[in-house]
């Protein structure tokens, strides 16, 4: 079952004036697959996910459609969207620390989603061992009886898997699983959410800075730029051979690859420039450049939006 965005536009209203997040953006995220959204803060990665998911905050306006198979979920109620969360569409949220609950123990946390699915309390504990375990903890019985800020940052990261897989839901949203994390525990995350896909037949949509993750884990990239898709690829042609000068740009900036930083920054959201998005920073700038803006060109396997390839 796709999930397919469709036209998506996505504005807040703030003091400072209208800030457009998501710009008339068309995805298919595909059945079995894991799709990764890599850009700079403030592309609008978060607020895509979480506009799937029905959370965005009150001040937001969307337009356009988004499709999980035939549903189409903008259109929904928010009783019928609470029936999809968790059961068909599961967050992982960026930080541990804020998204679980400080107060209550990590076991108790997970055995609520069995609990709310019917199961009896012996169940829901016995079902939450079993889960802690499949999750790596060797010694679940501590884990299930300790607070959230008893545990380590990767230890959290796998509570909050735990509570995403729990309800054995089609898709999977990851936001940030690697933020903040060493190296070892970037790895153990990632070895959690390959244990996830192939145990739980699961589609995954990796929100993630993490470039080196997005190019292990990920079978296709979407590459966003101030809340617009500028180029889509597999994973492999995305690294191998990056066509956008915004995705050149990020590929460069990886320390093994001399951590060469692009020039420039993104504009504001409140002062977006004409023609290209990008243009600003743009080595190949042209006069349709300022002017006119690009439409998402298919070139061999992927896409791109850029003038260049017009």
């Amino acid at each position: 079952m796709d999930i397919r965005v469709e036209d998506l536009y996505v504005r807040f209203a703030t003091l400072s004036g209208d800030i457009e997040a998501v710009n008339h953006v068309d995805l298919t995220f595909s059945q079995d697959q894991i799709t990764g959204l890599i850009g700079e803060s403030g592309s609008g990665k978060s607020v895509l996910g979480l506009t799937i998911m029905g959370l965005l905050q009150s001040n937001a306006t969307v337009e356009g459609r988004i499709f999980l198979g035939e549903r189409e979920l903008i259109s929904l109620s928010e009783k019928d969207l609470c029936a999809i969360r968790g059961r068909e569409i599961a967050l992982v949220a960026q930080n541990p620390a804020t998204s679980l609950n400080p107060s209550q123990k990590v076991g108790r946390q997970i055995e609520e989603v069995f609990r709310l699915a019917g199961e009896g309390k012996v169940d829901s504990t016995r079902r939450t061992h079993e889960l802690l375990e499949r999750m790596g903890f060797s010694d679940s019985e501590r884990v299930m009886h300790s607070y959230p800020f008893e545990l380590s940052g990767g230890m959290c990261q796998r509570i909050l898997t735990a509570i995403a897989v729990a309800a054995h839901p089609r898709w999977i949203i990851a936001d940030e699983p690697t933020k903040g994390l060493d190296a070892v525990v970037r790895n153990q995350v990632y070895d959690t959410f390959c244990m996830v896909k192939e145990q739980y037949n699961v589609s995954l949509i990796v929100i993630t800075h993490d470039l080196l993750l997005a190019r292990k884990f990920c079978d296709q990239i979407v590459v966003l730029y101030s809340g617009r898709v500028l180029e889509i690829n597999t994973a492999q042609a995305i690294f191998n051979n990056p066509r956008h000068p915004y995705t050149q740009g990020l590929i460069a900036s990886l320390p093994h690859l001399g951590m060469r930083p692009m020039p420039g920054f993104s504009a504001a959201f409140t002062d977006q420039p004409s023609g290209c998005v990008f243009h600003p920073r743009c080595p190949y700038i042209d006069e349709d450049c300022r002017k006119i803006e690009p439409k998402l060109i298919p070139v061999e396997e992927g896409s791109v939006r850029c003038h260049r390839y017009s």
